[in-house]
């Protein structure tokens, strides 16, 4: 095509041109000796495609980037220059990079048997197996919980299991009921002590009393 055809639809000055150029559909903007890069609009399937034919990447540079609805109201995904990069769910920030890793707001969802995984060697794994919620601690040291105060409890009726204090008592329930709890000088029993055996070691000049 020369500049003499072109000119019914653009100028051109030098290297330069002014209005519009417009490409019927299936027809391609081509770049490249190989055809490595072709801009079009395929009538068939109704998209709009950028195609990266050739035998390296298709890079998009920019110091701030958006990808943003047709209407520009809303962004997809956001990179910042020195920044976070941001997806997003109907223009709100879902996950974002930070200096140290990611920032999710919102639910992290896992399919059955999808684990989060932690440690180099996938030490601790987080998981439902479809039967059953697993936290499987394979490593090599402790599984550590920690917590000023722990609290054990069903998930329906919210009975307490196991109830631990700092600097405090550690009971036991059933059925909601405590039963068993750790005190300063040893445990306190509440109700019945049922035992295959008992034995008893006795200190000083106290006295012991079998009823």
């Amino acid at each position: 095509t020369t500049a003499t055809n072109i000119g019914t639809k653009v100028s051109k000055s030098g290297d330069t041109m002014t209005g519009n150029l417009s490409f019927g559909d299936n027809d391609k903007a081509i770049f490249g000796a190989g055809s490595d890069l072709e801009i079009y609009h395929d009538s068939a399937s109704g998209q709009s495609i950028i195609h990266e034919n050739g035998p390296s990447v298709l890079k998009i540079r920019a110091s701030d980037f958006r990808i943003s609805n047709s209407a520009n109201t809303k962004d997809y995904l956001s990179a910042n220059d020195g920044a976070e990069v941001s997806i997003r769910h109907n223009g709100a920030v879902k996950l974002a990079t930070t200096s140290t890793g990611i920032s999710v707001t919102g639910d992290a969802t896992f399919a059955d048997n999808g684990k989060a995984i932690f440690g180099a060697g996938s030490d601790l794994q987080i998981y439902h197996d479809g039967a059953k919620s697993v936290i499987e601690d394979s490593g090599t040291g402790a599984l550590q919980i920690k917590a000023t105060d722990l609290e054990i409890r069903s998930s329906t009726t919210n009975e307490n299991y196991i109830y631990c204090v700092e600097n405090g008592a550690v009971t036991l329930y059933h059925n909601d009921a405590a039963k068993l709890a750790t005190t300063s000088t040893g445990v306190d029993v509440t109700g019945t002590l049922t035992s295959d055996g008992l034995n008893v070691t006795r200190t000083g000049n106290g006295q012991i009393a079998v009823l």
